[in-house]
């Protein structure tokens, strides 16, 4: 106990739990714009796992964590296109598809993988991000080193997230978005074009997870390894409902469980008489039992989940 309680022990728990809570934090800022827009994407896990692997593939090939982060975000998009047309063109049941889409991304992914590298111990590596500290700001004791000597991500994401609280709460899009998850038909009659509204809120979230799934094969591990996307996109969902599709108490639930998992991977560096399996479960259980205390009294948007036909007005 008396370890825990040090600096030495502190702040690089800090630092890593901002850092791993970046994939959270994209993708539940990205989920809270699609289910604003009525669209619920479960498919969020396969998308941060395929963009994982192909923002690795082509960050490896040429050179370019920009150019492999910037393919991510596009697989994640290509991805949340397929998940839309199938839920807002063709009205399918948006659970039903997102579950698919998450099982033929573990297949694709794995599948993949082993065609271009081969099965081996040896696997290939990219440089990840850089680590980018600000002047001044970087100085300052413990939160200097916490918050201001993180990659160019880590920045973006915290960025990203106060963006979208802006757009969603003082501009004319924003106002759409809220309208077409709350009544579409509402919506449709003053002249919003909901199923655009909607294929744009996917798309956004799936550029958004891409990036996340980058993340973590160019900017925290620098290599791929099957799965490694590990239930974050899961996790996103439960982020999204604690913070009420606020994107500010996203990110507040995305650093929390982010230090969670930085958390478990510390404490058994430290040892520990208890079976590892227990710290690989760690940030599952603590997702489980915030939603079970704190997932109670929320207000979905009204349209969530529901197909809606634009020729029925």
């Amino acid at each position: 106990m008396n370890e825990i309680l040090t600096a030495a022990f502190l702040i690089p728990l800090l630092t890593a739990g901002i850092r791993m809570s970046v994939p959270l934090i994209l993708g539940s800022v990205g989920e809270v714009v699609s289910e604003k827009t009525g669209v619920l994407n479960i498919g969020l896990e396969g998308q941060m796992l395929t963009a994982a692997l192909i923002s690795f593939i082509v960050a490896y090939y040429t050179g370019s964590l920009t150019l492999g982060i910037l393919a991510g975000g596009i697989s994640g998009m290509l991805g949340a296109l397929l998940i839309a047309f199938w839920c807002v063109s063709r009205r399918q049941d948006q659970s039903v598809v997102g579950i698919m889409f998450n099982i033929f991304a573990i297949g694709f992914t794995n599948f993949l993988y082993r065609a271009i590298f081969g099965v081996s111990t040896n696997k290939a590596k990219v440089e990840i991000l850089p680590t980018i500290e600000i002047p001044g700001l970087s100085r300052i004791p413990w939160l200097g080193e916490i918050l201001f000597r993180q990659n160019m991500l880590v920045y973006l994401a915290l960025i990203a997230a106060f963006l979208v609280l802006f757009l969603l709460r003082r501009t004319k899009f924003g106002l759409q978005i809220e309208a077409t998850g709350e009544n579409p038909k509402a919506a449709q009659a003053s002249g919003i074009r909901v199923r655009r509204v909607r294929y744009s809120g996917s798309l956004f979230c799936g550029f958004m997870a891409g990036i996340g799934g980058a993340f973590l094969s160019c900017g925290i591990v620098g290599t791929f390894t099957e799965n490694m996307s590990a239930g974050r996109g899961f996790i996103c969902l439960a982020v999204t409902i604690l913070a009420r599709w606020n994107p500010a108490f996203a990110v507040v639930a995305a650093l929390l469980f982010g230090t969670v998992q930085a958390l478990q991977l510390r404490l058994q560096a430290l040892g520990s008489t208890l079976p590892y399996q227990f710290f690989v479960a760690l940030p599952y259980v603590v997702t489980l039992v915030s939603l079970a205390v704190f997932g109670w009294n929320i207000h979905a948007p009204s349209d969530l989940g529901q197909p809606y036909n634009e020729e029925s007005r």
